[in-house]
């Protein structure tokens, strides 16, 4: 994390705020927008609010709270929480997602289930969609596309009992390796096709890992205020395991995945229909 750069992009940000309510609310207006829903910009409810129509917002964090953890270190974080504080609080109603972070600040909530994609393939469907290979145990690097370049790529190659999948901007395929650019389009047919998923938390991935029901790997994130509730989840909801990150960097992931793999699974009903529920509740807002 770069909390410096960060902290200086949120503040040009927050300086063009009055620019940017007048420019969105007369966009709005202008073309008859009916309701706003955001995943979680602050702003959008300040700017729903300032062309009065309703806005929504569906989330498992805020940006407040995912900012506050640093405040102690870069106290000029406090004036633009407040800031975001202040628009979240004009939302007029919050769609909560399982295991929140700080949606509290929101002054009407509603909890749905999960959003989640689900993937129509079989394993062995997904498999050949992506030509890999059938009788392998294939393990997904999946990290939001960021850090990749840090894995030890030598390293996996050398551990010949699993072979390795991710996505990227470049194809590659070497014995057990390969980097699929076209997957991203269709992720969720990929976490359908493999056997283990190694991952920072973050709630899609942890999303797609409970729809179906794969084995979880992870490591940290940093200091990242969404990270405890999503581990949780993952501890509830999934068969996981936790793999340190100089672990992870220095490719010594083989008895880790092992005792994962020997690992009893658990997998509890979990309600996956957020998406509908959600749907359902925002055309009532219109509909109002």
């Amino acid at each position: 994390m770069d909390l410096d750069r960060t902290l200086r992009a949120c503040q040009s940000l927050h300086d063009s705020v009055p620019r940017l309510i007048e420019q969105e609310a007369n966009f709005i207006r202008e073309h008859k927008i009916r309701l706003i829903l955001g995943d979680i910009p602050p702003l959008c409810f300040e700017i729903a609010m300032r062309a009065s129509v309703d806005s929504v917002a569906i989330a498992n964090f805020t940006w407040s709270e995912i900012y506050r953890v640093y405040t102690k270190n870069y106290p000029a974080f406090l004036s633009l929480i407040e800031e975001m504080e202040t628009f979240y609080r004009n939302a007029t109603l919050a769609l909560t997602l399982p295991y929140p972070c700080g949606m509290e600040i929101f002054p009407r909530q509603e909890p749905i289930p999960w959003v989640a994609r689900t993937s129509p393939l079989t394993k062995q469907e997904g498999r050949k969609a992506f030509r890999l290979p059938q009788s392998a145990t294939i393990v997904l690097l999946s990290f939001g596309g960021l850090g990749l370049e840090r894995l030890p790529w030598s390293n996996l190659k050398q551990l010949g009992d699993f072979f390795f999948v991710t996505t990227g901007e470049t194809k590659q395929e070497t014995n057990n390796l390969r980097v699929l650019p076209e997957a991203q389009r269709k992720y969720e047919d990929l976490v359908r096709a493999v056997d283990v998923v190694v991952t920072k938390p973050g709630y899609g991935i942890v999303a797609d890992v409970i729809s179906h029901q794969v084995r979880t790997l992870y490591t940290e994130r940093g200091e990242f205020a969404e990270y405890p509730h999503l581990t949780r989840a993952l501890d509830e909801c999934a068969t996981a395991e936790f793999i340190p990150q100089d672990q992870l960097l220095s490719g010594n992931l083989a008895p880790y995945l092992t005792r994962l793999l020997n690992k009893k699974e658990s997998w509890p009903a979990v309600p996956l229909d957020g998406a509908a529920v959600a749907a359902a509740k925002i055309l009532g807002l219109i509909d109002r």
